[in-house]
């Protein structure tokens, strides 16, 4: 498998999760990489690609003996290694149960839908809420943030048994729910902040032609003038103006630069 190839396919792959809005099932992928023949662990490194990408793959749990190392990597503010202390001290008193006893727990939440039981899985979870936090931290939202996300996912999801898939057990099902909700609000936040950054790219696009017509001109510009000055539609000149609270100068309000 030629490295260049595997990175084009990598690439359709992305294109293909961002036309189901960045959630794939993990047979997709299988199915979609097939030709290629890869081994488990390179299968391993397409999911982390994906993930990465901030692309749910359902059906896909990471391997819980990566996850120490991935955390290890992770550098954490004060703030957050404070969050981190104190979240870890509050569940020292909690026993938590083998994976054997937890699956029963999840099936016993799940098919008799008892809220004890939901709030006994909730505390069981939550170190695991944690562990998937941790692997998103440095992304841009703080790890409190990411738990809260976490533990919302968790509870939404002990709601929402019936929608799991046929062929994945009830804990894998919360666990992917937790990293979906993670994952989804730091999509969300990376979109708007996005947004905000083509907002401050264009408001000072338009100071700059502002200051550089008013300049040209000596004397004050009208909305019109630049309009056609930067071609850019008049509404939308007058939208940016009021989102920054600025004049054009033709109205008897001045633009001051710095």
């Amino acid at each position: 498998m030629e490295q260049q190839e595997f990175q084009k396919r990598l690439e359709e792959l992305g294109r293909l999760a961002a036309e189901k809005e960045n959630r794939i099932r993990a047979e997709e992928v299988r199915e979609f990489l097939k030709d290629m023949e890869l081994t488990e662990e390179q299968m391993q490194l397409v999911f982390g690609y994906l993930a990465s990408r901030l692309v749910t793959v359902e059906g896909y749990v990471p391997a819980e003996e990566e996850q120490p190392e991935e955390e290890a990597e992770i550098p954490l503010t004060p703030e957050e290694e404070a969050f981190l202390e104190r979240y870890q001290k509050e569940m020292e008193y909690l026993t938590f149960l083998e994976e054997e006893e937890l699956l029963a727990l999840c099936r016993e939440a799940e098919e008799e839908g008892d809220g004890g039981a939901k709030a006994r899985l909730t505390e069981q979870l939550l170190p695991e809420v944690l562990r998937t936090a941790r692997s998103f931290a440095g992304r841009g939202l703080p790890l409190g943030d990411l738990v809260q996300e976490g533990n919302i996912g968790l509870m939404l999801a002990m709601e929402t048994f019936d929608l799991r898939p046929a062929d994945m057990t009830p804990l894998d099902y919360l666990r992917q729910e937790i990293r979906t909700s993670i994952s989804q609000a730091l999509e969300e936040q990376q979109t708007e902040r996005h947004a905000g950054d083509l907002l401050a790219e264009r408001l000072n696009h338009l100071r700059d032609g502002i200051k550089e017509l008013s300049d040209e001109l000596g004397r004050k510009i009208s909305v019109e003038e630049l309009s056609m000055f930067l071609d850019m539609p008049v509404e939308e000149i007058e939208d940016l103006l009021k989102l920054a609270g600025e004049g054009t100068g033709d109205d008897g309000e001045n633009t001051e630069e710095g």
